[in-house]
């Protein structure tokens, strides 16, 4: 694989990522109502995104390649 595919799977995996944290935050603040669930699965949803946007980043800033 040459680089180009290598960046489309890291771009498609930052896309999953976002996707997934805003699953989680949804469960997290309307359908778990145990408060530790809640605050495991708010962890869980930020950490995924910050992890999503730094991917997404690395993409974007490396465009040209």
């Amino acid at each position: 694989m040459n680089a180009a595919h290598i960046n489309e799977i890291i771009s498609f995996v930052g896309i999953g990522l976002m996707l997934f944290s805003l699953f989680l935050i949804f469960l997290s603040r309307h359908k778990i109502k145990i408060k530790f669930l809640k605050m495991i699965t708010a962890f869980i949803a930020y950490m995924s995104l910050i992890i999503s946007g730094i991917l997404i980043t690395y993409i974007v800033l490396s465009w040209p390649s």
